[in-house]
């Protein structure tokens, strides 16, 4: 089972979609998006995902990616 990953729509249109493609993320994190998870002053202000629901961050999308990907790796050590 792999851990699920949120997304705003609207965050995902500014540029997060970029996570939406990587084949890592895509291997190993369930990605859902919705079209509105009612952070709107975090989502105007930078990119993020709920990671099994804690906050992942990023000031760019690339960023954004590399977070995610770092939460991913210390997930699977964490489940064996």
């Amino acid at each position: 089972m792999n851990p699920l990953i949120e997304c705003c729509e609207q965050n995902l249109a500014k540029g997060a979609e970029l996570l939406l493609s990587d084949p890592f993320i895509e291997e190993n994190g369930d990605v859902i998006s919705y079209s509105c998870m009612n952070e709107c002053i975090l989502c105007a202000q930078t990119y993020f995902v709920l990671f099994e629901g804690e906050r992942i961050t990023g000031e760019t999308p690339e960023e954004l990616v590399v977070n995610i990907k770092k939460a991913l790796v210390l997930w699977q050590e964490e489940m064996g």
